[in-house]
């Protein structure tokens, strides 16, 4: 164990860091006391958050003492979370002179090198990336990048070379639309666009934007809204730039640019996991490669928020310009920190600020509406995505939409509990959309649950199930209307498929113990309604599943 671990404790950290008597003693410390009171403030710091105090004073031991790889390791982790980029590159040699170096910290050394344009180093970093195996996947675009930055080598040959790894083949037909582009050859960057749309999932969003982004500056904006289709909020909003004349923002088209969109996508994958410490280097050397990506920028706030830095992450997603076709997602990231934060006043304050203007979007009105309904305040909901509607319906464009906007409606107003409103516009989302399953499920089980229509509205939940027949809640919800209807030996099996598949649900868990104790299996029912008090998200829901364990079940303890 490093000595300075060892005998640094709380107390002689709190003795070290409080009070002008201390500022006073450290003027004689011997250095030794000096370093153990720099990291002593540099653990606090981190602990408490404190990014730039804990990274200068991690800076300051790891001068006094840059062979200790403990250190430097820190210093590290903190100096990326920080976004100290020669604290972080200081840490890594040290930790690379001691055979300690991540990964990750290879990836740090290329993303300097770029920038630099140090062709030479980076080969070196890819080499090492490749000899080490853990991220192999993306050595194969980097090697082509850096070949079509240096301009020594075949670029392109280097990505059709075959691999083995169809994680690699897929990013590396991304990632060649982009190196056409830097090589000036826009014709064939948009014909691998296109088919990167036309292919299942309709390819990158970014690899989109930046490839239209290009077309339009060309003067080709027809070429570039062909590219602008789907339904994705910043598919949507960039298209709304380019119709309306104005410049779009989709970042850089050099190595540097294209190396930080092939980290975003790499780190899309892993955040999934907010404890690794990977995905938020990616994004800091994503937006360190180029500044302009704002897609980076707001992966970045996010995940800052997920580590305990939601002032950083607000302020983050606060930079990301209004003319960026990632506005609206930038003010949706604040919004949800300011709600996580319980800061709900000014998270509604943002969104009304939005969906009040006169330039109002679809997205914006959808939002407050959400919010609205979030903070139970389902009348005003309903109104907004009344507002809602009503834009869509003068936008042809967006007619696809519309089925969505009348659920939403009809949602909020049931939690109105206003059904006479909410019928009628659950039924319309149904006429528009006949085989939404969703809207099929939300029509049909708010039906049963009032005891009305109960033939037809099982049979709108049948439906619902057929056409997607592996969603637990539809399958949750099918199960419930058999119970609801008497019918306990076919909700049972649905029930159990529905548990199954989501097995951590407290809703789902306690109907399936409800239908349970309604056949007689009361054991199994009290399992069931175990699950669901661990699990359970509300107070009201907790309460009335103990009181179910401790009395058994009663028909003020049904399930809702």
């Amino acid at each position: 164990m490093d000595p300075i671990t060892r005998t640094c404790s709380l107390a002689l950290a709190f003795a070290l860091l409080t009070g002008g008597a201390a500022e006073a003693k450290r003027a004689t410390m011997s250095p030794s006391q000096s370093l153990l009171a720099a990291y002593a403030r540099a653990r606090l710091a981190g602990s408490d958050g404190e990014l730039g105090q804990a990274a200068k004073s991690y800076s300051e031991v790891l001068a006094a003492r840059p062979d200790d790889a403990s250190v430097a390791a820190r210093a590290y982790r903190q100096a990326l979370t920080a976004g100290d980029f020669p604290l972080a590159l200081k840490a890594a040699s040290a930790l690379d002179k001691a055979g300690a170096l991540p990964a990750d910290g290879q990836l740090l050394f290329l993303s300097r090198a770029l920038k630099a344009k140090d062709w030479k180093a980076a080969n070196a970093a890819v080499d090492l990336l490749a000899k080490d195996g853990s991220f192999d996947f993306v050595v194969p675009v980097l090697r082509a990048w850096v070949a079509q930055a240096s301009k020594q080598g075949d670029a392109f040959a280097i990505l059709d070379a075959p691999t083995g790894s169809a994680l690699t083949s897929a990013l590396g037909s991304e990632q060649r639309a982009l190196m056409l582009i830097a090589a000036g050859r826009l014709d064939e960057a948009t014909t691998v666009a296109q088919a990167q749309a036309l292919a299942s999932g309709g390819g990158s969003g970014a690899l989109k934007l930046m490839v239209a982004a290009r077309l339009q500056a060309d003067g080709r904006k027809d070429a570039a809204l062909s590219l602008l289709r789907g339904d994705d909020p910043v598919i949507v909003a960039a298209r709304e730039l380019v119709e309306g004349g104005k410049p779009l923002r989709a970042g850089s088209a050099d190595a540097a640019g294209g190396v930080s969109a092939l980290f975003v996508r790499v780190g899309e994958a892993i955040q999934a996991d907010p404890r690794s410490p990977v995905a938020l280097t990616l994004a800091r050397l994503a937006t360190y490669l180029d500044p302009g990506n704002d897609g980076a920028t707001l992966m970045l706030a996010r995940l800052l928020a997920n580590v305990g830095q939601p002032e950083r992450a607000l302020d983050l997603a606060g930079k990301v310009p209004s003319v960026s076709p990632y506005a609206g997602m930038a003010v949706d990231t604040r919004v949800a920190i300011l709600t996580e934060l319980d800061r709900r006043d000014e998270a509604l304050a943002l969104a009304k600020g939005k969906s009040e203007s006169a330039a109002a979007t679809l997205a914006d009105l959808v939002r407050t509406g959400d919010l609205l309904v979030a903070l139970d305040r389902h009348a005003e909901a309903a109104r907004m995505y009344d507002r809602a509607i009503a834009l869509a319906e003068r936008t042809p464009e967006m007619a696809d939409r519309l089925w969505s906007l009348w659920m939403l409606k009809g949602g909020a107003h049931e939690r109105a509990g206003d059904w006479a409103a909410a019928k009628p516009a659950l039924e319309k989302a149904v006429a528009l959309s006949p085989l939404q399953p969703v809207a099929l499920n939300y029509l049909g089980y708010a039906q049963l649950e009032r005891r009305e229509n109960v033939k037809s509205a099982m049979a709108l939940i049948e439906r619902a199930s057929q056409l997607k027949p592996d969603d637990p809640a539809i399958t949750d919800s099918l199960g419930w209307a058999h119970y609801l209807i008497g019918d306990v030996s076919r909700a049972i099996p649905a029930l159990e498929r529905a548990v199954q598949a989501q097995p951590s649900d407290p809703t789902i868990n306690e109907h399936l113990g409800d239908a349970y104790w309604a056949a007689g299996r009361k054991y199994e029912a009290r399992y069931a309604w175990r699950a669901a008090a661990l699990f359970a998200d509300t107070a009201d829901v907790e309460a009335r599943v103990r009181a179910k364990l401790d009395q058994g079940l009663t028909p003020a303890l049904a399930a809702r």
